[in-house]
């Protein structure tokens, strides 16, 4: 192994591992601050509502309306649902003494 070099004898200039150790903590708080916003905020959008569900516990029991949440990455899991009312068409044919036949029909708000 005569290729590789030996640094044993380099010498760091005084205050180096302060300021590394300084730059890693930083790099550090600045991943996890990253990964708080990107995995701990969840959107619910108009017209929906939210529901937790804990991997440890299960579904708690609050419901969340729209709006920006907070939650625990990697643990919580948001399920939404659609809760907007949905129009319904329903037609029917209807007769009438003869041979004519009239074609009706009317519109159902369902959930």
């Amino acid at each position: 192994m005569s290729g590789l070099p030996n640094f044993n004898d380099v010498r760091m200039p005084p205050g180096a591992g302060a300021s590394a150790r300084l730059l890693v903590g930083a790099g550090v708080l600045l991943t996890a601050g990253i990964a708080g916003y990107r995995y701990g905020l969840y959107n619910v959008d108009g017209g929906h509502r939210a529901v937790i569900f804990n991997k440890i516990t299960g579904v708690k029991e609050n419901v969340y309306g729209e709006g920006t949440h907070l939650r625990v990455p990697f643990i919580d899991v948001p399920v939404i649902y659609d809760v907007r009312a949905k129009p319904r068409n329903i037609q029917s044919l209807t007769g009438s003494r003869g041979l004519f036949n009239h074609d009706s029909g009317y519109e159902r708000l369902r959930w």
